[in-house]
């Protein structure tokens, strides 16, 4: 029997596409919060099925691969559990720390625990899976909490990660997605990262500076990149320190003859 997505409940029941999964942490799971399935499970050189279908908080490593949301409360159970995730497609509940207006914006699920939490949906990142449209009108941003509508479709968003830069060190942001740069005291250097090459063709990553980096700066360097398409001008690295400045890239090209290319620019410094 093929999927139907009539109403074939009461008409206030939510429309949801659901999925059973192993979920293999030993953590209790809100209502709401998203996952990711564990995609390098087993083996490397082995074909298994397990990475389809087990589940894990969301991480810097698996948030390519964002799974769904939990259908309900969850309590922690060790060595893990089956649960019921509602995908992408769905309209139903995430657990949100935004403040959410009726058919305005998007908030994206975060990887990592570096700002609300992992799982949870606050700031903004690319459209698509890991997404959500909001259907409802309610302030979470003070206190997170459910708040209904649409857990979008289409290419994977890479989600968000919000992190704390480290005053004159080498710092981790994850490869695709959206990286968050919280409010940060920088006080005998500045904070630095390498952009690595994209993996594939039209992999999109933006940085944007959510609090002010006092003293000094977010230094982002990159391996290959490029101002613009056209011009071909050089974009060796980008430093910001000011709120709500941010850079976005794409990787344009096939394999090693790629490149991250300039799409968008909001303060800060190109070099």
């Amino acid at each position: 029997m093929g999927f139907s997505a009539a109403i074939n409940s009461h008409e206030k029941a939510f429309s949801v596409i659901t999925e059973r999964v192993w979920f293999e942490g030993s953590t209790a799971l809100k209502e709401g919060q998203g996952v990711c399935y564990n995609w390098d499970y087993g083996t490397a050189t082995a074909a298994d099925g397990r990475r389809g279908n087990r589940v894990e908080v969301p991480t810097i490593l698996n948030a390519p691969y964002f799974a769904g949301v939990a259908d309900k409360v969850y309590s922690a159970v060790t060595g893990g559990q089956f649960i019921t995730i509602n995908r992408p497609g769905s309209y139903c509940n995430v657990w949100s720390a935004a403040s959410n207006t009726i058919g305005a914006g998007l908030s994206t699920c975060e990887a990592g625990a570096g700002g609300n939490g992992a799982g949870f949906f606050g700031r903004e990142g690319f459209q698509g899976k890991g997404s959500f449209t909001p259907l409802q009108t309610i302030d979470r941003s003070s206190t997170a909490g459910l708040c209904f509508g649409y857990l979008q479709e289409g290419p994977q968003s890479g989600l968000i990660e919000e992190i704390t830069a480290v005053d004159n060190s080498a710092i981790t942001c994850m490869v695709g997605g959206v990286t968050h740069f919280l409010a940060a005291t920088l006080g005998t250097g500045d904070a630095t990262f390498t952009v690595a090459d994209g993996t594939f063709l039209g992999q999109k990553k933006a940085f944007h500076t959510a609090g002010t980096q006092t003293t000094n700066n977010v230094v982002l360097t990159f391996t290959s990149a490029q101002q613009n398409v056209d011009a071909n001008t050089a974009y060796a690295s980008f430093t910001t320190d000011t709120a709500n400045e941010e850079t976005y890239v794409e990787w344009l090209g096939v394999s090693d003859d790629g490149v991250w290319v300039e799409q968008l620019t909001l303060g800060g410094t190109i070099a």
